[in-house]
């Protein structure tokens, strides 16, 4: 008979969809108690020889527990530590090709939404376009994407150039919603929009393979790989319906109008300029060039595309002589080298000075200073004499692995003092409620 709670106290019921799944992550987070214990290595590799449809219930279990950790966090001593052991199995399962179902994707994006201050945001995505190589978006997939982008946070980035990756790739996948309505003034690329949802049968099927193939965070320049697989796409389609499409959708660039481009529109812009360069015809070419005249509402979202003319030969520096790109940046070099040679270096001990009974620790932050009691752990900030508590719930799994909810120790006074001396960046952790100064420590005012 099965246990009716997980070592993590998260709630199991038998007649659970996911209560196989549910079962592994019991036996994971056992087992993961005791690897840690002996201090050994994980083993992903028995992990990514899961059954497939498993390994994607995994996932949502994980996802549901997560949820569950976050709350009930209050209750759960060690629910940082299991959240932890969790998000690293969740990892390794996201670097599996899975072959998800259109229903695993929605409840995959659904369960993540509410997660994305706490976890990384890329898994599902790269499992939706995973299955648009052999599926198609539904209005359901493309309602859940939507939910999904508009909810993402800066925090559980792994940094700026990949959470840009996935804004891009996002952008482009809601650019191949059919169900959106149309938006003249919201694009340029509106038209081909409207152009292929009035197309029927075989043709729109042809059309859509074409147009999925477009990427958001395509590179520079045009890779190989990439002009592998256009090509059938773009034979599929038939060179004089391209060429007849693409001049027709080009043409507006010629008259002189200001035209709006929209930070997908330059993703389709720039892959349609790629799929003209591939036909190697002569009219396609002379359409492509009228950008160089074109007048964009929105300059910001155009230097990608502009840089893409270069699959037919206009460099760089022609186009900085049109001011159709921006000038190439110094050297910040000299700059970085003066500034560390001039900088003056702000250590713990410059910031971070004992009062002179010694229990009190006045800690100079970003933002404030503070007073800090070793022998209570009281904090006050000495500006409003507000006093300070750790918002645990705000507090990062990571961190928690350090910093402990009660202030217990001296080591835990430094700690805090160390977090408030960066009060620009962690001063988001602590919860200010007015206060009284006590220069001595409660019960000790002079």
């Amino acid at each position: 008979m099965n246990e009716p709670f997980g070592p993590d106290g998260f709630p199991l019921r038998t007649d659970d969809p996911l209560a196989e799944a549910h079962a592994c992550l019991n036996a994971y987070l056992q087992a993961e108690a005791q690897r840690e214990a002996a201090r050994t290595p994980l083993d992903a590799k028995t992990w990514k020889k899961t059954p497939k449809r498993l390994s994607i219930d995994l996932i949502q279990a994980i996802l549901i527990r997560l949820a569950w950790l976050d709350q009930h966090d209050a209750e759960l001593a060690a629910a940082h530590v299991d959240r932890l052991r969790l998000v690293q199995l969740l990892r390794i399962l996201y670097t599996i090709k899975l072959p998800c179902a259109e229903r695993d994707l929605r409840a995959m994006l659904a369960l993540t939404t509410p997660l994305l201050g706490r976890i990384a945001p890329y898994g599902p995505v790269e499992c939706v376009t995973v299955y648009l190589e052999t599926h198609d978006l539904t209005r359901e997939l493309c309602d859940a994407l939507r939910t999904f982008q508009a909810s993402l946070r800066e925090e559980m980035s792994t940094g700026q150039a990949a959470m840009q990756s996935l804004r891009q790739t996002l952008h482009m996948l809601l650019w191949l919603d059919e169900w959106e309505p149309l938006d003249p003034a919201r694009c340029w690329s509106e038209c081909i929009r409207r152009d292929f949802r009035a197309m029927d049968g075989e043709r729109r099927d042809r059309w859509r393979r074409l147009l999925k193939h477009v990427r958001g965070n395509a590179p520079p320049r045009m890779p190989a790989g990439w002009a592998r697989e256009a090509e059938p796409r773009l034979a599929d389609v038939g060179i004089d319906d391209f060429r007849q499409q693409f001049c027709t959708w080009f043409a507006p660039f010629q008259s002189g109008q200001p035209l709006p481009l929209s930070v997908a529109g330059s993703h389709v812009l720039k892959g349609l300029l790629w799929y003209g360069a591939l036909t190697g015809e002569a009219d396609v070419k002379e359409s492509a060039l009228g950008l160089l005249d074109v007048k964009w509402k929105q300059k910001r979202n155009t230097e990608k595309s502009m840089v893409a003319l270069g699959v037919f030969g206009i460099s760089k520096e022609e186009l900085r002589a049109r001011q159709l790109i921006k000038p190439e940046a110094p050297s910040r070099i000299p700059r970085i080298v003066e500034q560390m040679l001039s900088a003056k270096v702000s250590s713990a001990a410059d910031r971070i000075v004992a009062d002179d009974d010694g229990d009190v620790v006045i800690v100079q932050g970003e933002l404030h200073f503070y007073r800090v009691f070793r022998s209570t752990g009281r904090i006050e900030r000495a500006t409003d004499d507000a006093v300070l508590e750790l918002n645990w719930s705000a507090v990062p799994d990571q961190l928690r692995l350090i910093v402990h909810k009660e202030c217990d120790s001296p080591n835990q006074v430094r700690l805090r003092a160390g977090l408030l001396m960066h009060d620009s960046v962690f001063g988001r952790f602590f919860i200010a409620t007015p206060g009284s100064p006590k220069r001595y420590g409660p019960g000790n005012a002079r």
